[in-house]
Parts: structure tokens; C-alpha cells; sequence
């Protein structure tokens, strides 16, 4: 197996061949070594990951969980020195090059008031689409509206930002971490499957015209 100093050089290696600035490199190489050090010793296995992660992301700032949560995801196969897998997230564009800066609430609660303090209101017509379809469908009321609130949160916090998969999933990690319960969470997490396609295919027309289809 590579020695984990050696992984976490060849994950820096790869996101800065992708693009990501120095600064960005630095970040991200500051919160993987505070994780590494508290996997120290540990087998290298998915369980000691999952176990280590816990506890790396309990001691971070709310600021930093977000790119804590980045960094853990992205370095679970060089934790596991897949390089096969590696290769597979790579060329599906599944590493990410910008740290972005997303609200960190503490609570679901506490991001929709400050979503609507901001008046925010700049949905994409994927969101009505996609909400239309559920009621064409025939889906209940209360349910579409449920996941209405969840997907208005989800676009506020990706509308800043660059339209890229990336972004998508920085704003999925953003929003769970927002989440009280396992449940809620992995219903998020079925929720945004779903609204995916909706999401890349019917962007603002800017979007659709210009930064859609760009690569990061």
C-alpha cells in the first residue's frame, strides 16, 4: 500500500492537474492532514474511514465542515489506495476544484429564515418542472410542498456559484449538513437523484448558453 503521506500528495497532485489553485490546495491539504493524524495506526478499511471521519468532523468549525466533508469524500479511495477507482471518479468529473463558501446555519430552520431575509427568489425553470411533473403525477400536496422547501434551500445555496455537478454536490453536502436526522438526510439524498436531471438539463438560459457544459 502507498504510505499515506504519499496518497495525500497524489490527491493534491490530482486536483491541482484538474485545476485548482495553490490556495485551494493548501486548504484542502491542512483539514486532510488533521484527518490523517487522527487515523494514525488505524487499518486502512472502510470502517476505520467512516469511524475517523466522524470524529474529524465533530472537531471542525462549522465553516470548515463543508470542505471538511469535501476533502473526506474525495480521499476515501486514496485512503483505500484504489487507484482503479481513482481513475473511474476521475474521468466521471467526480473531484472538485473550488472551495466554495456556502451559509453553514446549524439548522434548516435557520437557513430558510435567512433565505427568505435575503428576498432570494431566483429559482431555475428546473424546479418548476420538476415540481409540475409531481403533481402531474399525482403526487399528495404536502409532499410536493416538503420537497419544495428543500429544493428552494438546495438552489439558494448553489445559486452564487458555478453551474457545474460539482457544485451541485458542495450544495447536497451543504444542505445535510443542515439536517437533524439520518432519515431526513437520506431522504435528501433520494430527493436530489431525482431532481438531478432536472437541475443540469433546464438551467437559466445564461447558464444554458454559456458556463453549462464547461468543465471545471
Amino acid at each position: 500500500m502507498a504510505a499515506l503521506k504519499d496518497a495525500l500528495t497524489a490527491y493534491l497532485h490530482l486536483i491541482e492537474r484538474l485545476g485548482a489553485t495553490p490556495d485551494v490546495a493548501a486548504a484542502r491539504r491542512e483539514l486532510l492532514q488533521k484527518l490523517l493524524d487522527g487515523l494514525a495506526g488505524k487499518r486502512r478499511d472502510a470502517d476505520s474511514y467512516y469511524a475517523g471521519v466522524d470524529a474529524f468532523l465533530a472537531a471542525c468549525s462549522s465553516q470548515q465542515k463543508l470542505l471538511a466533508v469535501t476533502c473526506a469524500r474525495e480521499f476515501f479511495y486514496f485512503w483505500l489506495d484504489d487507484m482503479k477507482k481513482v481513475m473511474e471518479i476521475t474521468s466521471g468529473a467526480g473531484f472538485t476544484v473550488r472551495n466554495l463558501d456556502m451559509p453553514m446555519l446549524g439548522s434548516l430552520d435557520g437557513l430558510l429564515q435567512l433565505m427568505r431575509q435575503t428576498g432570494f427568489q431566483r429559482y431555475p425553470p428546473s424546479l418548476g418542472l420538476y415540481l409540475g411533473k409531481l403533481f402531474e403525477d399525482g403526487m399528495a400536496e404536502d409532499e410536493i410542498r416538503r420537497r419544495e422547501t428543500l429544493l428552494q434551500a438546495l438552489l439558494f445555496l448553489l445559486d452564487p456559484h458555478p453551474f457545474h455537478p460539482s457544485s451541485y454536490r458542495m450544495a447536497v453536502d451543504a444542505l445535510l449538513l443542515h439536517l437533524d436526522s439520518q432519515q431526513d438526510g437520506e431522504y435528501l439524498r433520494q430527493l436530489v437523484r431525482e431532481y438531478f436531471p432536472h437541475w443540469q438539463s433546464f438551467p437559466f438560459a445564461s447558464q444554458r448558453l454559456g458556463a453549462s457544459g464547461k468543465s471545471e
